[in-house]
């Protein structure tokens, strides 16, 4: 049994650090050292690396807001203001892929490739983020009798989610750099990524607490991500079709 604890702030005297923004700050870096890396074995310009990690990052900060915001329409104000925290890796993840995708197809730049490269940096960026949900306790799980739950300050035992997102990307992780040595196409690796994750996440969300102020909301029984996840099936059948197609650079 794990004891709940939340570690929220670093206090360095005149400054103080934010835990999760650190490790989202350093998530980001350690996702564009990767790409860097991958993209000069396979030739690619890191005109292109940089364009798209900053494309990605505004999509995450934007698309992670608005979805959060959607979710808590109670916090709008303060959600949109900044006042309020609160972030939704989902929609930023959906927002970034979308723009992403947009701004390789105008530069007509492969984008299966791009994708194929970028994917595991961003896998171990997603690691660093859920980290640092983790250590300033957040998303709190249904309780639980299971001998890992987490003890939280009410006294229930819950599941920890964020844990179980960590122990999976990196599970993910391996694989991806497993897949790679096998890749026969490109764009595949990214395609494993997004089924892999999206159906994990779908089924995650189910052990997310619903009996507390502060538990994700719920609509006709699924919260916002699960919603976003289902909708997004189209998204990820065009992208399956395109791949079908001859790439343009």
């Amino acid at each position: 049994m794990l004891s709940y604890f939340s570690f929220t702030e670093i206090n360095l005297g005149a400054l103080t650090l934010q835990v999760w923004g650190l490790f989202v700050a350093l998530g980001f870096v350690a996702a564009l050292a990767i790409s860097l890396k991958e993209a000069r074995k396979a030739r690619l310009a890191d005109e292109t690396v940089w364009d798209v990690m900053i494309i990605s990052l505004a999509g995450m900060i934007v698309g992670g807001r608005i979805f959060y915001f959607l979710s808590s329409p109670e916090k709008s104000v303060a959600v949109l203001t900044g006042v309020h925290g609160g972030f939704s890796l989902a929609g930023g993840v959906a927002l970034t892929g979308v723009l992403s995708l947009l701004y390789l197809k105008n530069k007509k730049r492969d984008f299966k490739k791009v994708f194929d490269i970028l994917t595991p940096g961003f896998v171990v960026a997603l690691i660093f983020v859920r980290l640092g949900c983790f250590l300033i306790g957040d998303h709190i799980g249904k309780i639980t009798t299971l001998p890992w739950g987490m003890e939280f300050a009410d006294g229930t035992l819950r599941h920890p989610v964020a844990s179980y997102e960590i122990l999976f990307l990196i599970f993910l992780s391996g694989v991806i750099y497993e897949l790679k040595s096998k890749r026969k196409r490109d764009g595949h690796i990214f395609l494993a990524f997004i089924a892999s994750y999206a159906i994990f996440r779908f089924g995650a969300d189910f052990l997310r607490c619903d009996d507390l102020t502060f538990c994700d909301a719920r609509f006709y029984g699924l919260t916002l991500t699960q919603w976003v996840l289902l909708c997004g099936i189209p998204l990820f059948i065009f992208y399956k079709v395109l791949l079908n197609k001859p790439s343009a650079e």
